[in-house]
């Protein structure tokens, strides 16, 4: 549900989620409502008006010529003088916004945001659209596989369309609720949401096969039968699909790459100005494919050879014991477009016994609470979800209170509560160095950054109990649980924990972070055993700088641990796609790796996101020469390039395979041979 109002300075748009937008624009002048105008994007709102100039701070944005094939990324510190033309904008805000208007025009971005001036004041129609990012339905099934099917026959209902369109993840909202009861049972509004689209996929009845499927079903808007078959197929009722998925031990990687497929296809075909040549090369018309029936387009997709397809790394894998008690978590995992597979494991290698069996100047002084961790069989992904009991590395360890939590947390509230607790004098400069990188962002943010020492175990039970978007501890932990001067505090004794998240930088954190997981808490980082001093230090202010830049909290983790030697020891529970500032447009990694003749491969990629299928807008890092792809932007740079590149940039750089931070990478880069 989308509100609006008119302001002193503009207009204030808001959605029933607590998503505040601001459109700055003091001379708007509300036309009358035979001027009102439809737009070719789907919308809850439209308003227009007539002005000479609006703003909008934060998202960035896309202007197409509307009809003609002229794009105009607009990101930070760029300007663009439109030619006369008929015009979208397409902004992606925290609340997703379409701009139509005709004529020349100005595009600026200085900063965080841009804004749109006009010679002379004009119509301009504002299209809003809700972001569903919470179950509004609840489907209750009995705990058998024809119960589950049910449920994935009926969890795509929030997806609003059939169309290519539902590739853009502002169409798909979270799929209902599932619990388990005595008998199935399905909402009305759930069974009348649900689309026909003719395509069904046959499965045998088997639990692991329906989980690996379920994503391909939600996607593809599919009816699930349970059928006395061999190996799973989708079929069409109008008879123009059967097609076989092959043999079980091949399924995860089959679907993760039909899944990849029709969400590119679709991507493309969706777009008004698809990106040079991709349709020609594939043999696919667009407009054709646009006006197509499901099965139609579905047939044309699969007829596309594989080597014509990119490869491409699906952002983010779970890993789901095969158990029909499991099914309520689909609803969150497919909300996430996740891929669903089974945990499989194996023993640590012995270059990780090593990294775990150092002792020496460990960042403790009592008993440790140290976990046994196993390596993981990893299938697609960037992101790793966790639900197996074992503890494995590289992972998030996720669970379904975790998911739950993350509905409960309010994007249109006020300021970042971030709270930084000393627990040791000794570690009083990580303390500073970590409340500087909270409060250098207050500018960009609306952080607000309170600092803690020497909690007593009732002072810091109540850091978790009272509301904070991020606790930051820095002490001890050991078995007993968090090092306090008058004992020690377990977190098994805090009622509820209201920290959104949580690092503890603490030695052997693991279990104390997923019992603040169980308490309320969405995500937070924690420790599976000692860790060197130095390293956690290392560890924390990394990041620390990750998640205010707009990092998930698991891909923050990952960044950061590869600063260290014994990265191994640091994970993730809960939620590990989280974000804290809620979105992660614009955010990335710079990738260079040296060549043998002096010159540079340089490519960004955009952070794991979760809303598959939203178009890359990239930050401004060359003017021409590059790459657009699904995986980012790609070139070639000399040393000098590559030194006003580094000059020009915040991201991340993996250099040579080694994490660092632009002035670090260009003063290495300087460094004599």
């Amino acid at each position: 549900m989308i509100d609006w109002e008119a302001t002193a300075t503009g207009l204030r748009v808001s959605d029933s989620e607590s998503v505040a937008l601001d459109i700055v624009s003091p001379d708007w002048t509300a036309a009358s409502t035979h001027h009102q105008c439809t737009l070719p994007r789907p919308t809850d709102v439209t308003v227009t008006g007539h002005t000479t100039a609006l703003s909008v701070r934060g998202p960035l944005a896309t202007a197409i010529c509307y009809g003609g094939t002229e794009r105009f990324p607009v990101d930070h510190d760029c300007s663009h003088s439109l030619p006369p033309r008929p015009y979208l904008v397409d902004v992606d805000a925290p609340i997703p916004t379409t701009l139509r208007f005709e004529g020349a025009a100005t595009i600026d971005a200085p900063g965080e945001g841009f804004s749109l001036a006009f010679d002379d004041p004009r119509r301009v129609t504002l299209g809003f659209r809700g972001v569903r990012d919470r179950p509004d339905a609840t489907i209750r099934i009995a705990p058998t596989v024809k119960g589950l099917a049910c449920a994935l026959s009926h969890l795509h209902c929030r997806i609003e369309t059939s169309r290519p369109a539902k590739s853009h993840p502002t169409l798909r909202g979270h799929p209902p609720r599932v619990v388990l009861g005595d008998r199935t049972s399905v909402p009305g509004s759930v069974a009348e949401a649900t689309r026909d689209t003719g395509i069904e996929l046959h499965v045998p009845g088997e639990v692991r096969t329906l989980f690996t499927l379920a994503p391909l079903a939600y996607y593809l808007q599919a009816h699930v039968r349970v059928m006395p078959v061999d190996r799973p197929a989708i079929r069409s009722t109008d008879g123009r699909i059967d097609r076989s998925l092959g043999p079980p031990e091949r399924l995860e990687s089959t679907v993760a790459a039909l899944l990849s497929r029709l969400v590119h296809l679709d991507s493309i075909v969706r777009s008004m100005d698809p990106m040079p040549g991709e349709l020609d090369r594939l043999s696919l018309d667009a407009r054709s494919l646009r006006r197509r029936s499901p099965t139609e387009r579905l047939a044309a997709y699969l007829a596309v050879a594989e080597d014509e397809l990119r490869p491409t790394r699906w952002p983010v894998s779970s890993y789901l014991p095969p158990e029909v008690e499991r099914t309520p978590v689909l609803s969150h995992l497919l909300d996430r477009m996740s891929l669903v597979q089974s945990p499989r494991v194996g023993p640590l290698d012995s270059k990780e016994l090593l990294q775990r069996s150092l002792t020496d100047f460990f960042r403790r002084q009592g008993e440790v609470a140290s976990v046994d961790v196993v390596t993981p069989r990893l299938g697609a992904g960037r992101s790793h979800a966790w639900f197996g009991e074992e503890v494995p590395i590289d992972v998030f360890h996720a669970s379904t209170e975790a998911f739950e939590n993350a509905l409960s947390v309010d994007r249109g509230r006020g300021d970042l509560s971030f709270v930084v607790v000393g627990n040791d004098p000794e570690m009083a400069d990580e303390v500073a160095e970590a409340v500087g990188i909270y409060e250098s962002q207050v500018d960009r943010l609306p952080i607000d950054v309170t600092v803690h020492d020497a909690l007593t175990r009732d002072q810091l039970a109540r850091v978790f109990e009272r509301p904070s978007t991020f606790v930051h501890y820095i002490g001890h932990c050991e078995r007993e649980g968090l090092r306090c001067p008058d004992g020690h505090l377990s977190l098994s004794t805090v009622e509820e924990s209201n920290a959104e998240t949580f690092f503890l930088n603490a030695c052997g954190s693991f279990e104390e972070g997923r019992r603040l997981i169980e308490r309320g808490s969405v995500a937070g980082g924690v420790t599976f055993s000692a860790v060197l001093n130095q390293q956690a230090v290392t560890v924390g202010t990394t990041f620390a700088r990750l998640l205010v830049h707009g990092f998930s909290i698991d891909q923050a983790m990952q960044l950061a641990r590869r600063r260290i030697m014994m990265g191994k020891s640091y994970a993730v529970v809960g939620d590990g796609t989280h974000a804290l500032t809620g979105t992660t447009t614009g955010v990335g990694v710079l990738h260079v790796d040296p060549r043998g003749d002096g010159s540079y491969a340089m490519a960004y990629e955009p952070a794991v996101s979760t809303a598959v299928g939203a178009a890359v807008t990239p930050p401004r890092l060359r003017d021409s020469g590059t790459k657009l792809s699904e995986s980012g932007l790609e070139w070639a740079a000399d040393r000098s390039e590559l030194l006003a590149t580094l000059s020009a940039t915040s991201l991340p750089v993996i250099y040579d395979g080694a994490f660092g931070w632009p002035a670090d990478i260009a003063r290495k880069v300087r460094k004599p041979s």
